[in-house]
């Protein structure tokens, strides 16, 4: 399906390695409600078939816009050559990991355009394992608690969960990726773009997460680029920064003690909670039209 109009959001997918996930996500974005979206992916210096699979899809959908690098820069520098590709007025975000709900997009660009006062939005996220079974729910908060959106006034962790979440593109081409960042690149953008803005999140989930990204050492090596992260708003911000700055570090004892007993799989399961019977059929029936989608990449719609 081609597009229709002229859009108003670019989906950025950095990808590395991904083949063997990257069908499911670009599938994702095919069955979407909305159907005027650009998508612009890079190939971080894949040695797989990421590359082949991203200009399969180009050749197919005018929607994307691939690139690829002769090497592996890493994620800042993939995500901040993205953002500076990005035309429309909003920006969404996809790991080549993960897959979006159908409605996801639609969602989103509708809540945004109905209050210009609003920066950015996300949402929660289903957890899923390597059988695709959804295990847990990364919830979404606003900076009010018990309210669905609130102005972002201190630099604390965002929560949006940034791979769910849709920003306005000026305000993160304002402020950029650092692309120094390995890991935390993310959460570090949203930090200095939405710090004194208003943000929103969804009730419910519409996008779906892979649980195999939760490995130990990527937990610590986000942790130490987020303690940098929240290091460049300390001199500013020294009662909120401070406290933050001590937890995280104390989130990285806890996590090397556990390391080193094998308990680590145990407690990064601690990290989201439970879904209701509602998210469990929303993310089923999510999960089979994306699917159906799968199976039936690139014909004619």
């Amino acid at each position: 399906m081609q597009p229709s109009g002229t859009p108003m959001v670019t989906v950025m997918m950095p990808c590395y390695q991904a083949a063997a996930t990257l069908p499911t996500a670009l599938a994702s974005l095919r069955v979407q409600t909305m159907r005027d979206w650009r998508c612009v992916c890079v190939d971080d210096g894949s040695t797989d078939e990421t590359w082949k699979l991203l200009r399969e899809a180009a050749q197919h959908d005018g929607r994307f816009e691939v690139h690829r690098f002769p090497q592996n820069r890493g994620r800042g520098a993939a995500r901040q050559f993205l953002l500076e590709r990005v035309e429309t007025s909003l920006l969404a975000f996809l790991d080549a990991d993960d897959w979006m709900f159908p409605t996801r997009l639609d969602q989103q660009v509708r809540r945004l355009t109905r209050e210009p006062e609003l920066a950015a939005i996300g949402s929660p996220m289903v957890i899923f394992d390597e059988d695709e079974k959804a295990v847990g729910l990364a919830p979404a908060y606003a900076p009010r608690p018990g309210m669905s959106s609130g102005t972002f006034d201190v630099p604390v962790p965002p929560g949006l969960n940034f791979p769910a979440s849709m920003i306005r593109a000026d305000l993160a081409r304002r402020v950029g990726f650092d692309e120094r960042f390995l890991r935390s690149q993310d959460s570090d953008m949203l930090l200095r773009a939405l710090l004194g803005r208003r943000v929103a999140v969804l009730d419910a989930p519409v996008y779906a997460y892979r649980r195999a990204a939760m490995t130990l050492p990527k937990t610590l090596d986000g942790y130490r680029f987020r303690i940098r992260a929240h290091a460049k708003h300390l001199r500013d911000y020294p009662s909120a920064v401070a406290p933050t700055i001590a937890k995280t570090l104390a989130k990285m004892l806890a996590y090397r003690v556990a390391g080193l007993v094998g308990q680590q799989d145990r407690l990064m399961d601690r990290r989201y909670g439970a879904m209701t019977r509602e998210v469990e059929q929303a993310y089923r029936a999510a999960h089979s039209i994306v699917e159906a989608g799968r199976e039936t990449a690139w014909t004619k719609d």
